[in-house]
């Protein structure tokens, strides 16, 4: 990409796994320079929680050993001081310095090409997490799906920081319609720099001044610690008002019995992804502590504990196909067919259980249920037509069920072959 690209514009890629990496590490500046010294270079990890830049990068960014950390994030430097490249939890930080090669025009090609991929596995309705969502990102989404550009349903969360401009531009939880509507208050609360990030208090106050407001608060959380400090914090705040879905946890990947009990005991809903499971079985293995891999995306226990559940993606970090999540979800197996550790079932469903916890209990956890969710008189007709029945078919044949046709408020949006 950086022969092609003029010298001096951004080569931007996004997905790379440190853990995948022969050296087992984040690349840093220099690693970059080799490759391109006369291109900015950001590369995005694909959790989305750290960035690495190369020299031009940085000094484009504002970034040297005189810039302190930002209050959200960390720059990481070398033992002289100078910052190595290496960035965490600093994605906003970044897009208010400097575009990085996005433009309206690249944004348009990239979501032409995020739709038909999503209409071809049958996906009708989407959620866009972004921890920066503000009123730009609102009409952008309005301006795609205007233009059919984007054809999925969308329910845009609210970024924590932006919630006060979306309010002044006369945006509230629930505003918009059936195609694009605003949803949740999105909160980031990681443990990826070694802390609780935001601290307990910064997660209070943030989470507290939405629920006054009106809006369910959705809490990203991987690691057991942040889903336990989140559970404490939901289970403080003030009730919401009627009809609004409740708050939830987002991932809820590390959960331990007695983090399961404090989520259950908080009263808040989980959203989370077996593709993982499918995706990550073979560095969860090798990466994770064994008497914790049991603990790993426990949807059976949650199921068992009455927790209101839902699954979904959390694309673009995995493919957002169901069925190979689906089939983790039934069989608790990776992609190369070998099994994640559980006990007792704990990290298994059924098929009918994870077939409504991909559609009917989406649509509930985002208050969008009386319209969409199941095939029922008087709700929009979304439907999507797969090539084999997932409650009659082998175990090991869901992840190879294909979509045949996808229907979107009655209306034929994909066919395949």
């Amino acid at each position: 990409w950086a022969r092609i690209v003029p010298p001096g514009e951004w080569v931007r890629c996004f997905g790379y796994d440190d853990l995948a990496l022969d050296e087992r590490r984040h690349p840093n500046r220099h690693d970059l320079d080799e490759v391109s010294p006369r291109h900015p270079v950001r590369l995005d990890h694909r959790s989305g929680h750290a960035t690495v830049l190369n020299s031009l990068g940085l000094q484009l960014a504002g970034i040297n050993a005189d810039t302190p950390d930002p209050v959200e994030g960390v720059i990481e430097r070398d033992a002289n001081g100078e910052p190595t490249g290496v960035l965490f939890e600093m994605a906003s930080y970044l897009s208010q310095r400097v575009e990085s090669g996005r433009s309206r025009n690249k944004m348009r090609q990239g979501v032409t090409a995020a739709n038909r991929l999503l209409l071809g596995y049958g996906i009708t309705s989407t959620q866009d997490a972004g921890q920066d969502n503000g009123p730009e990102r609102w009409q952008a989404f309005r301006e795609l799906i205007d233009s059919e550009t984007l054809q999925t349903r969308v329910t845009m969360m609210a970024g924590a920081g932006r919630r006060a401009e979306l309010f002044d531009a006369g945006l509230s939880w629930g505003s918009g319609g059936h195609r694009l509507r605003l949803g949740h208050v999105k909160i980031m609360l990681t443990m990826s720099t070694g802390a609780l990030h935001p601290s307990l208090e910064g997660l209070r106050e943030t989470a507290t001044e939405a629920s006054r407001s009106g809006y369910p608060v959705a809490v990203h959380c991987v690691e057991q610690e942040a889903i336990a400090a989140a559970a404490q914090v939901i289970s403080e705040l003030p009730p919401l008002p009627p009809g609004v879905p409740p708050h939830r946890i987002e991932h809820c990947s590390e959960c331990p019995s007695e983090v399961l009990d404090a989520v259950r005991r908080s009263g808040c809903a989980v959203v989370t992804q077996p593709g993982f499971i499918h995706w990550n079985g073979p560095s969860y293995r090798q990466n994770v502590e064994a008497s914790l891999q049991a603990h790993l995306y426990a949807i059976g226990g949650m199921r068992d504990a009455d927790i209101p559940l839902a699954f979904g993606s959390d694309a673009p970090v995995i493919n957002p196909n169901p069925w190979p999540a689906i089939h983790s979800a039934v069989t608790r197996q990776d992609y190369q067919g070998q099994p994640v550790p559980d006990t007792g079932g704990s990290g298994r469903v059924s098929v009918q259980s994870a077939l409504r916890m991909y559609t009917l209990s989406g649509a509930e956890l985002e208050g969008t249920a009386e319209d969409k969710g199941s095939i029922s008189p008087g709700k929009l007709a979304d439907l999507v037509l797969v090539d084999a029945d997932p409650l009659t078919v082998d175990p090991e044949g869901l992840k190879e069920i294909k979509a045949m046709l996808t229907i979107i408020g009655g209306r034929v949006v994909w066919e395949g072959k």
